[in-house]
């Protein structure tokens, strides 16, 4: 027994007509008819009477129909509840992000997001980048905003640079180089670096030695900061110089001198998602993304696949 005999038995139990059922079904009427042979040969009883004036219902038929309809009703309601959860799922992005104070594009575009997709739910989820890669393969997250992550060559996988934030450096104010108008990458070969941890900008060890490679020059990291006030006093301290985004420029920084370096070096940041998500969530999301998220670095660290 089948769903689709209790529906031909119950457009025919409606009706109280093979014709009248057949129409509704759109089905051709010895086919229909049939089909309720075979469901009383299965249940080994009569469930209509024909006459070739009229066909009525046998008792237990009329208690057959009942159930029937109950039945298929319930069907129709596990069959609307499973497309709603479809529906909730794929009108929700899960979000990861490593919690630093110079992400832009996260903020802007989930301002964004929430004016132009005002049905589709955000959860957000801070989370250290690597374990944002696991969790975006395993689709307990849609996204991941990585940042300076090195892209992997997985083939799942697929990355965009979403964010270019120009470098920086940042020497205590009575240190001689507070004086120059800019400072030289090179200038900084004998100098001690201070660091941010992996917790607060992934990638950036590894970022920093790259790119003081690419002059000619080793990056010494006297120490890593776990955050920008704790680095920000390092450098106060003249433990060291560092090389942030810009926009540290925001956070309180006395005595402290920010100058611009050359050649000019910029931070990329980068997100990740699986290329066979199919949720629609996410598609709208990046499609916000791509059309706020800043130029594309160029000359510096490495680059990430769009």
């Amino acid at each position: 027994m089948e769903l689709r005999h209790l529906r031909y038995f119950v457009a025919v139990a409606d009706a109280l007509s093979f014709t009248r059922g057949a129409e509704k079904l759109r089905i051709a009427q010895p086919s229909l008819t049939r089909q309720i042979q075979d469901l009383e040969d299965e249940l080994g009883v009569r469930l209509l009477d024909r006459t070739k004036k009229k066909v009525t219902l046998t008792k237990e038929g009329e208690f057959f129909l009942e159930r029937a309809k109950r039945l298929l009703g319930f069907s129709d309601e596990l069959v609307q509840a499973i497309r709603e959860v479809d529906h909730k799922v794929s009108h929700t992005v899960n979000i990861g992000y490593v919690a630093n104070p110079f992400h832009r594009v996260l903020p802007a575009s989930l301002t964004a997001f929430e004016k132009e997709f005002p049905d589709i739910s955000i959860n957000l989820f801070g989370i250290p980048s690597a374990d944002q890669i696991i969790a975006v393969k395993d689709g307990k997250l849609d996204v991941g905003f990585v940042g300076l992550f090195e892209p992997s060559d997985d083939s799942d996988l697929q990355y965009l640079v979403v964010g270019s934030y120009r470098g920086v450096a940042l020497v205590p104010r009575n240190n001689s180089r507070a004086k120059k108008g800019v400072i030289g990458l090179n200038d900084l070969a004998q100098t001690f670096f201070v660091g941010v941890s992996e917790t607060c900008y992934p990638g950036y060890s590894r970022w920093l030695k790259a790119t003081c490679e690419q002059v000619g020059i080793r990056a010494k990291i006297v120490q890593i900061a776990d955050n920008d006030s704790t680095l920000i006093q390092a450098v106060r301290s003249g433990l060291g110089v560092a090389i942030l985004p810009e926009q540290i420029k925001d956070v309180p920084h006395d005595n402290i001198v920010i100058k611009n370096i050359t050649p000019p070096i910029l931070f990329p940041s980068s997100i990740v998602w699986r290329k066979d998500n199919s949720s629609t969530g996410l598609k709208a999301y990046l499609e916000v993304v791509k059309t706020i998220r800043d130029e594309k670095p160029i000359g510096a660290g490495w680059n990430g696949n769009s």
